[in-house]
């Protein structure tokens, strides 16, 4: 009786130590999901931000400054460095470098400007560090830090124009010339077709009319009287 007594408390005993072992290791198991949800929850919802220089859509040889957040959260407080720094063209000669500190950026949300031209950025690689905060109470500061080559803009060509510039030309050249119109500058041609045109007209076919029906009857009499005349000959040739 005690050797059975004694066998049901042992498997108690492993019972329980199984029973502490599994719950230790599920625990384990799920805080390790835990942290691993929280991570990419985390890495699917925090800002990027990029900066690159792009061909402006309106001409080939100028460039622009384009900032973009291209993550899923906004972005405060963004820092832009460039080095070497950027330089202005000739149309921004007496203006400070645009968009090198901005405030907020929300999701998919961008700023561009024109810089300057390419033949003042070809052959340059910048390196260009951008930094931001995930709230405007964040002390901590996220970086971004990577090479901007503009060599690889070398070669590149475009055909034909970009078909929202295409429809903005064409609206403004319709524009211009319906200003002009409504300002009197300009006159259009137009030719009338009056009541008297039509008289004239209907007596002209009446007339040509006439004259095809008189062309008609004049061939059908030539040919009446050349047919008794051809008659009298046969008989003269017979006697």
């Amino acid at each position: 009786m005690m050797v059975m007594t004694d066998i049901y408390a042992f498997v108690g005993a492993l019972g329980a130590v199984v029973t502490a072992v599994a719950t230790f290791f599920l625990w384990r198991v799920t805080t390790v999901l835990a942290k691993e949800t929280k991570r990419m929850a985390e890495a699917t919802s925090q800002p990027h931000v990029v900066a690159t220089l792009d061909v402006n859509r309106w001409s080939v040889r100028h460039f622009d400054l384009n900032v973009d957040n291209t993550g899923n959260a906004t972005a405060y407080d963004i820092e832009i460095e460039f080095d070497p720094p950027l330089e202005n063209g000739e149309a921004r000669r007496d203006l400070d470098i645009p968009l090198q500190r901005i405030s907020v950026l929300k999701p998919s949300q961008g700023l561009s400007s024109h810089v300057a031209d390419y033949a003042a950025i070809k052959d340059k690689a910048y390196t260009v560090k951008i930094s931001w905060r995930r709230s405007p109470t964040d002390a901590l500061r996220e970086e971004n830090c990577y090479i901007l080559n503009l060599a690889d803009k070398i070669g590149i060509s475009q055909l034909g124009n970009d078909p929202l510039v295409q429809a903005a030309g064409d609206i403004r050249n319709f524009r211009e010339d319906f200003s002009r119109f409504a300002r009197g500058h300009t006159r259009f041609k137009v030719d009338s077709f009056s009541s008297s045109d039509r008289r004239r007209e209907q007596e002209a076919i009446a007339e040509r009319r006439r004259q095809s029906l008189e062309e008609q009857l004049h061939a059908s009499s030539g040919a009446a009287d050349s047919a008794p005349a051809r008659q009298n000959g046969s008989m003269d040739n017979q006697f």
